[in-house]
């Protein structure tokens, strides 16, 4: 499936600091996570701030209806990214992939094949961003230290 989609051509040119804003953002938007402690967050955001934000128990669905939400309102998604409070497993990588997003971020982990898969496409991905840390798995030129 990953070889029907294409390389993110245009990298976004985001800063360290405004990912670390975002993710701040982020975490406060997740009420249902703080007062429940088992759903997952998603959201696709530009790099001042959180367009779209939902909630769901799985996080393939909670990314699932930020990108349904995106494409029912016609958004053109090359210069967004996606945050998401769960695991990047490969098959999000390539949800976004399809859609044209080059960057997805997680306060978890990536999988060894999301990082490959992201390297060939392209994609930035940056996991465990939590404070002031992150671990950067993947970046086409994008992230601006």
């Amino acid at each position: 499936d990953s070889f029907k989609s294409k390389k993110i051509e245009k990298p976004l040119d985001i800063k360290i600091e405004e990912i670390r804003d975002l993710m701040r953002k982020f975490n406060k938007n997740s009420e249902l996570f703080l007062n429940t402690g088992g759903v997952h967050s998603c959201a696709l955001c530009t790099k001042s701030g959180i367009l779209i934000f939902e909630e769901d128990i799985g996080r393939h669905n909670a990314l699932d209806k930020i990108l349904g939400r995106a494409f029912l309102e016609g958004m053109d998604l090359s210069d967004k990214l996606v945050l998401t409070s769960g695991r990047i497993s490969s098959e999000m990588l390539i949800k976004i992939a399809k859609r044209g997003v080059p960057a997805i971020i997680s306060r978890s982990a990536a999988t060894s094949l999301t990082v490959e898969l992201a390297r060939q496409l392209n994609i930035t991905v940056v996991g465990f961003a939590r404070g002031e840390k992150m671990n950067i798995y993947s970046s086409f030129p994008s992230l601006n230290f």
